[in-house]
């Protein structure tokens, strides 16, 4: 309801553009996670150090910054030209 308020009532999208790039390549943006977690267990290199912690709030840290990492990856694929299709 609040989104709904957001957007459509008082018409404020622009912010919504961040998430542009994981809508236009969802399948992308779904997949990319994987390879990256693969590629990350197979150097065992200690990027998702962040799900170990103490703190929950650390721990969501982390995540949205993943979150939007990805979306990011996901906008730096397309920029490239890789893009998966159904």
């Amino acid at each position: 309801m609040v989104l709904f308020l957001i957007i459509d009532v008082w018409g404020k999208s622009k912010w919504c553009n961040v998430f542009k790039p994981a809508g236009q390549n969802s399948l992308t943006t779904y997949l990319a996670p994987d390879l990256i977690y693969y590629i990350v267990w197979m150097t065992g290199f200690p990027l998702l150090f962040y799900k170990q912690l103490e703190s929950p709030l650390l721990v969501i840290a982390g995540s949205l910054v993943w979150a939007f990492a990805m979306i990011g990856f996901a906008a730096l694929l397309s920029k490239i030209g890789i893009r998966l299709k159904l």
